[in-house]
């Protein structure tokens, strides 16, 4: 049965190909041959015992097939000579005028290299013709051929068989130099079966997202729960879901206090595994660097891949293979060729997770996905770790109530892995929590309060105190044209998708762009206009744009970094026009500005996305703003809508108010009888659903509309359950 063969023309990685290289030596010297440059020719001997397997005729492939069957019965191997014989054909008219002389050349390399019964053939050089065609002959009698030409081997545009040979590239085609004659086949062996292992659970650690709302109760979520959520299929050795995040930053000192009282104690009745760590984490000593044995190499990417070879999580595989690629990931990271520091964070890295695992003493066999918890100041060091950590399959957390490990934290984190929450206020760490505090004496009256709101807020009930959720998050529904009427009055509390949890609560929202006029009819299409006015809707019909002046942008550079809003600078600078308001909704706003940003609903990038997204974002006029300080997220939904009946397309002002308040939660529909484009000017189409209709309208008069006055109730409930 033929076998692939593939030629390699080029390369991204040199270190990654070099040890790609070592591996095919190392397999080729244990189950098959290796060479470079050139192949030997046909010895005197050679071509003597080659004799007797003559072919009668060199342009008759039945007469060639003769001869290589008597040899191949010889040494009792079986291929599809019929096919190698038909190349040989074709060789012997493409290689010279001299059939015979190629004929031997080709038949003595056939009976030398398939006598050796081999699995793979590799071959690092420029190869000509009759190489070529050897190397083809050889991979239809069964063995897999690697031809490694950096593509210098010019002959092959004229191989007839060249496009049944899969050919790879890269960026570069240098040749690399290897010096094969010096490599360790044992340590090589361990190096393949190492890096098989690595290929073998890449992938499996998906890092998922949170919120600081969120973060402990995810955390605390078991494996099985988190991938069935994200859409996955569970199974034992299948996906292992893992959150990597940092707390930075204390609000109220006895609820922050209370709050990792009870986050501690949560693993007492547990089945995760809890490793804490508060005190700093100190360098290997004597014993411990004895212990990992010593580590030799002639080059940076050699010392790492024989550190990664020292661990081993004694019963766990798994963990094992996640962590050794987990520490060439870290390390190749932090390689800036000073081989000293790359040594050092290597032995640190290994240490400590031997120390955390105690993989040393017992196995490391978990039910659930373990957490490391990290409390206190931080050193670069430490954050490489967390960060290591998580790549080998565990739950991370960092918290500190220092505001002062921030930066730390952000710049030393290799690929920016953790996600960091900040909280309003700071103080010095001290120690981690170990009781609960009494934050304030109740009275009875208060306590029968909060046992009344535990019976009618708490749970499932789907009874809400008012504005009992500090925290939104919008899910936009995909509907029908005809579905927008049916749920547009809806409290968000009963429609599909509402969900919550902690203090956030998921608000189920509309947002679409109607093209067109049903049927043509106006007056059935202004009176679908005016049914989707609510007491709660802010209405724009769009006029041509005035001129405006181009605002300086620029004086937002300082409040952002990495794509990240420094929450904290801009609300005390002078340029946060909210902060008059409340702080839970100062903070709510600055936090769907980032979201706006991260999201990539808005077609900016950049610098350009980042200014645009925090000057328009901090210019929300005061009616908007009381909108959304009004917004209870599990009631009536505020509502956008536009009628855009001209020509002009919407304002980059207009494009990122839409999303930051389609991202609060509100129902968003912009009427366009003419078909026109809009918001494509700057929102994405992944933001929004359009549904167009049957006919466009033009040179339309837009009735005046009058937004409705709430109508509160008059019964008995109205009154018992009005805000």
């Amino acid at each position: 049965m033929a076998q692939q063969f593939t030629r390699y023309v080029g390369y991204d990685s040199p270190e990654a190909f070099r040890g790609f290289l070592t591996d095919q030596y190392a397999a080729a010297r244990k189950r098959g041959l290796f060479f470079t440059d050139r192949l030997a020719m046909a010895s005197t001997t050679e071509i003597s015992a080659a004799a007797p397997y003559t072919a009668a005729s060199y342009d008759d492939p039945a007469a060639i097939k003769q001869g290589l069957d008597a040899w191949l019965r010889s040494v009792h191997i079986t291929c599809d000579s019929a096919a190698i014989a038909q190349v040989m054909v074709k060789a012997l008219e493409d290689c010279g005028v001299n059939k015979k002389n190629t004929y031997f050349v080709i038949l003595c390399w056939l009976m030398k290299f398939l006598a050796a019964k081999p699995s793979l053939f590799v071959f690092v050089g420029a190869a000509n013709l009759r190489e070529l065609y050897l190397m083809y002959m050889l991979s239809l009698a069964g063995v897999e051929v690697t031809l490694v030409s950096y593509g210098a081997d010019a002959d092959f545009s004229k191989l007839p068989y060249k496009d049944s040979i899969t050919v790879k590239g890269g960026r570069s085609s240098a040749p690399l130099v290897v010096d094969y004659a010096s490599i360790d086949l044992t340590k090589q062996e361990q190096l393949s079966q190492m890096r098989q292992s690595q290929e073998r659970v890449s992938g499996l650690v998906k890092l998922l997202d949170t919120t600081a709302a969120g973060v402990f109760e995810d955390i605390l979520t078991d494996r099985k729960t988190r991938v069935i959520r994200n859409g996955g299929v569970f199974t034992e050795d299948g996906e292992i879901p893992v959150y990597c995040a940092a707390l930075i930053g204390c609000e109220d000192d006895a609820a922050y206090t209370n709050m990792l009282v009870k986050f501690k104690e949560s693993f007492a009745g547990s089945k995760k595994q809890l490793i804490f760590i508060e005190k700093p984490l100190e360098n290997p000593n004597a014993d411990e660097v004895k212990a990992l044995g010593a580590v030799t190499a002639s080059s940076t990417d050699g010392m790492i891949e024989a550190l990664t070879m020292l661990i081993k999580l004694n019963g766990d595989p798994i963990r094992t293979a996640l962590a050794q690629k987990a520490l060439i990931e870290v390390l190749q990271s932090l390689n800036t060729g000073n081989r000293t520091l790359v040594f050092n964070y290597g032995s640190k890295l290994i240490t400590w997770l031997y120390r955390c695992t105690q993989a040393r003493k017992y196995s490391v066999m978990y039910e659930d996905i373990p957490v490391v918890l990290y409390y206190g100041d931080i050193s670069q060091s430490e954050v490489c770790f967390l960060s290591f950590m998580s790549r080998c399959g565990f739950d991370v957390i960092y918290i500190t109530p220092d505001k002062n490990n921030t930066e730390i934290v952000r710049q030393k984190d290799p690929g920016s892995r953790i996600r960091i929450f900040e909280l309003s206020g700071t103080r010095t760490s001290g120690k981690y929590p170990d009781k609960p505090v009494k934050m304030k004496a109740a009275t009875v009256a208060y306590n029968a309060e909060r046992e009344l709101d535990t019976v009618l807020y708490g749970g499932d009930t789907g009874i809400y105190r008012s504005f009992q959720f500090p925290n939104s998050q919008s899910l936009t529904l995909k509907t029908t044209f005809e579905e927008i009427g049916i749920l547009w009055k809806e409290q968000a509390k009963f429609r599909s998708g509402f969900a919550t949890s902690g203090n956030l609560v998921t608000v189920p929202n509309i947002f679409a762009k109607i093209s067109g006029v049903p049927d043509g009819n106006m007056n059935a299409y202004w009176d679908m206009v005016r049914a989707r006015l609510t007491p709660e809707t802010v209405l724009t019909v769009n006029a041509p744009a005035q001129q405006q002046a181009t605002p300086d942008l620029s004086i937002y550079r300082n409040y952002f970094r990495n794509g990240e809003i420094d929450v904290e600078k801009l609300k005390a600078s002078t340029l946060n026009k909210y902060s008059y308001l409340p702080d839970r909704l100062q903070e709510m706003l600055f936090f769907k500005m980032q979201e706006a940003v991260s999201s990539g609903f808005l077609k900016l990038e950049g610098n350009e996305l980042m200014f645009a997204v925090l000057h328009y974002g901090m210019s929300l006029d005061k009616e908007m703003l009381k909108l959304i300080q009004g917004f209870d997220f599990t009631k009536d939904i505020p509502k956008l809508v536009y009628i855009d009946a001209i020509e002009d397309v919407f304002t980059l002002a207009e494009c990122v108010k839409i999303v930051l308040c389609s991202l609060i939660g509100f129902d968003v529909l912009v009427f366009t009888p003419t078909g026109y484009r809009n918001i494509e000017a700057f929102i994405k189409p992944e933001a929004y659903e359009e549904h167009i209709m049957s006919d466009f309208s033009y040179n339309v008069e837009v009735p005046r509309f009058k937004i409705p006055t709430e109508e509160k109730s008059g019964s008995f409930f109205g009154k018992l359950f009005r805000k």
